[in-house]
């Protein structure tokens, strides 16, 4: 197959792009190419911005391609976009998340068929609701035949790896230095934490099924961790013992809004997804890199590429544990 990624050097649409050259198919990516990472050799590149939609649309409609994978489509626009761009693909693959559920989630496993809460975030969520139901509205009235893939936390070489209570990397360093790190309520609510490389043997295995048109697809870990096991894996890769301090999430929201505004949204609350989707159609799926391995790549990238903040210019986080730690002692000396 010659399959088209929109995209192609992001955190799992590089492990897609390496997993089709792998298995054989013809590969054609279209990005701005401002990644440090550049697509392997063999990878035809188209150079563009797909904001520009009109040099996007024009451009494309001139090509043809078995599969397109869209990886960055984040609202109706952009949807509508790819279709006048691919108007006779024979298969889009569209990425949308599991955030379009919510918060709030109203389950542990949910499956497809949850209430779209995330319809209401007035962001992130809400926009990919919106994409996924003007492409299937499309595909319905015999347009072009869709797969919504809506994947969990997903991570690997490429982007920051990321802990429960803000989006920062210095967590990191804090790790290698032996300072502590803050939990949220003990670390304990569960999330999906799923390798890139076990994403990009889903998104292909899906490429030209035609079982999965007008389908929604999770591509999840069907093992839960709590964050705080999360911690305890780079801990691990980076040779430290793990040492929290558990602070309740509003407390830190009260700190700083802006800092630990996900704690509100997405990283305080647990999130756990059926696979069962994916297994309906790929039976034979199954996560296959080790969490902890694919913690250690990731952490080693960072560090070859110079991404890891430093923690000794960030006083909030050691205000923040001494203070909860005097509190403590307070509270047993009383």
């Amino acid at each position: 197959m010659h399959v088209f990624v929109i995209g192609g050097t992001g955190t799992i649409s590089r492990a897609i792009v390496r997993e089709l050259l792998s298995q054989g198919h013809t590969v054609t990516v279209y990005n701005r190419g401002t990644r440090t990472d550049k697509p392997p050799a063999g990878v035809e590149v188209i150079q563009g911005d797909r904001t520009n939609r009109e040099l996007f649309e024009s451009t494309l409609r001139k090509r043809t391609f078995d599969v397109a994978i869209d990886m960055i489509s984040f609202n109706a626009a952009d949807a509508a976009s790819t279709i006048r761009a691919l108007p006779n693909i024979g298969q889009l693959i569209q990425t949308s998340t599991v955030m379009t559920y919510g918060p709030p989630f109203t389950s542990l496993y949910q499956d497809i068929n949850a209430p779209l809460n995330g319809r209401h975030d007035g962001g992130y969520g809400a926009g990919k609701v919106a994409a996924d139901e003007l492409l299937l509205e499309q595909a319905q009235r015999g347009g072009v035949p869709v797969t919504i893939v809506k994947p969990s936390f997903t991570f690997g070489p490429g982007q920051p790896l990321f802990r429960q209570v803000d989006w920062g990397t210095n967590w990191i360093d804090r790790l290698r230095k032996g300072k502590p790190i803050i939990e949220a309520n003990e670390g304990d609510n569960f999330f999906q934490f799923l390798p890139a490389a076990d994403a990009a043997t889903a998104y292909v295995a899906l490429c030209g099924l035609k079982a999965a048109h007008q389908r929604i697809v999770h591509v999840v870990n069907p093992t839960a961790l709590t964050w705080h096991e999360w911690h305890g894996l780079a801990a691990q890769a980076v040779g430290v013992p793990l040492e929290t301090v558990s602070i309740p999430w509003d407390i830190l929201v009260a700190a700083d809004a802006k800092r630990y505004s996900a704690l509100t949204t997405c990283l305080g609350h647990t999130q756990v997804f059926s696979p069962q989707s994916l297994l309906d159609l790929v039976p034979t799926w199954q996560p296959r890199v080790p969490l902890g391995a694919a913690v250690a790549e990731t952490i080693e990238w960072l560090t070859k590429n110079d991404r890891i903040d430093n923690a000794d210019t960030d006083l909030l986080e050691d205000r923040l544990i001494a203070a909860m730690r005097q509190l403590r002692s307070s509270v047993q000396d009383a």
